[in-house]
């Protein structure tokens, strides 16, 4: 149940970031379209990394996969804010904060080490989450 309604806080976070990013966008080119198609691919994958930590919690791949989802959609989702940046002329503007730094190294541990612990992997996880 965990994994479900982390699940849905990481999709509705990244729902209003990504609608308040090519809210505020001038310009967007191909690039940036082929970026976001990417970013979607990979978030259509958390509902199956869902049900299969759903079904095996404390399993090390089910645990891998679900993280480096996480992970690979911050990477994504960081790489779209940086490419419309640079097409708005605002390049220097953009910069990786600490909170996106924290949370790609959280998501990047949890994949690698979550099996070793998986409830601290996501009590860490959903606080960076949410934080």
């Amino acid at each position: 149940m965990l994994a479900y309604l982390l699940s849905f806080i990481f999709v509705a976070i990244y729902w209003v970031n990504h609608h308040l990013i090519f809210h505020q966008a001038e310009k967007i080119n191909v690039k940036i379209l082929w970026c976001n198609i990417a970013w979607l691919f990979v978030m259509s994958f958390i509902p199956f990394g869902t049900a299969w930590v759903g079904t095996y919690p404390t399993s090390w791949a089910p645990l891998a996969i679900y993280f480096a989802d996480m992970s690979l959609a911050c990477i994504t989702f960081h790489l779209i804010c940086f490419l419309i940046s640079c097409e708005n002329g605002k390049k220097q503007e953009f910069r990786l904060g600490l909170r996106s730094i924290i949370s790609l190294v959280t998501y990047t541990g949890a994949a690698m080490f979550g099996g070793f612990c998986p409830i601290a992997a996501f009590i860490a996880v959903t606080i960076v989450s949410c934080w």
